[in-house]
């Protein structure tokens, strides 16, 4: 008994100092992965966050850009490193749930412990300003009249070239896929008369000046209230491009809420929402839970629509 009784002291004296350190959270920086480089879509939502929680936690974020592999280096890195609330990730879709399903990643949906979803861009259809299409139809006409139509977006596998796909295989029309990179390059071929049209966020428009034909949303966008969505026009096509912060599985729930309360109050500030805004990002938080729901169905739907860009799935 008196063996027992030791043991049980030993093991409240462990839990309530666990308890006491959560309660000091966070006492040292928090590094968060960006696993892309400076200036582009995730580094450019992920700082606007970062500087908002920072001054919501007043604790030190330190955003680290770790670049390579179609993003999935970072989010590797982020998947090995100890679940203490001292390293997360700040991801966007593809790199947590279409990569691990393209080729041999040290990590899958069991790897993250989601924190919260901030911002969420439907895709849209978009061509030169000059471009003789004025809607889908015209383009997919031309398509099936057999003009060479060339669809341009970024890396394989990436939601741009998964959502040309979509749009190919619901019409039954066939294009020529260029990966040309992000949204400046996109817009930098189709001006230079390389591709045809883009299928990249709804932004393309107000920051490339482009003319968009069409919105893979399911809703028509902010600013874009005459373009239709692919759904009114009978295509059941919708596609997002969002963004979120995640910590290592096994990170505690005690650490969980606190980042994600945070998160939440970060996004109400008017730093973040006009941060923002001039940068072209349409507001959609998720709290921790919702969002960890929303990223595993994410998980699953986004497996099943690889067949459309050739990828073969293994049985299951």
């Amino acid at each position: 008994m008196r063996t027992s009784a030791i043991a049980l002291i030993a093991g409240l004296g462990v839990a309530l100092s666990a308890t006491a350190a959560l309660a000091d959270y966070p006492e040292s920086p928090i590094e968060v992965i960006i696993p892309y480089g400076a200036g582009g879509n995730s580094d450019t939502s992920g700082r606007i966050l970062i500087n908002a929680m920072r001054d919501v936690m007043g604790a030190d974020f330190v955003p680290l850009n770790v670049t390579g592999a179609g993003g999935t280096v970072g989010t590797a890195q982020l998947a090995g490193s100890d679940p203490d609330g001292y390293t997360l990730g700040y991801n966007p879709i593809a790199t947590v749930t279409v990569q691990p399903h393209l080729r041999p990643v040290p990590y899958n949906n069991e790897s993250f412990a989601p924190v919260c979803m901030i911002a969420d861009n439907p895709t849209s259809v978009t061509v030169a300003p000059d471009s003789p299409f004025e809607s889908i139809d015209d383009l997919i006409a031309a398509a099936k009249g057999g003009e060479n139509i060339v669809a341009v977006g970024g890396a394989p596998g990436s939601m741009t070239h998964i959502t040309q796909a979509m749009i190919a295989d619901a019409y039954g029309v066939g294009w020529t896929y260029l990966p040309a990179g992000g949204g400046g390059r996109a817009a930098a071929s189709i001006m230079a008369g390389e591709a045809t049209f883009a299928t990249d966020t709804s932004a393309m428009e107000r920051v490339h000046g482009l003319k968009t034909l069409a919105v893979a949303g399911a809703e028509r966008v902010e600013g874009l209230e005459d373009v239709p969505t692919l759904k009114e026009q009978g295509v059941d096509v919708v596609s997002t491009i969002w963004f979120g912060l995640f910590a290592p599985a096994g990170t505690p729930d005690a650490v969980l809420d606190t980042l994600s309360a945070a998160c939440e109050e970060a996004v109400q500030t008017d730093s973040f929402i006009e941060g923002m805004a001039n940068a072209n990002y349409i507001v959609r938080f998720m709290g921790r839970e919702e969002f960890g729901d929303f990223f595993q169905a994410e998980y699953v739907r986004n497996r099943e629509l690889l067949p459309v860009i050739g990828v073969e799935l293994p049985a299951q």
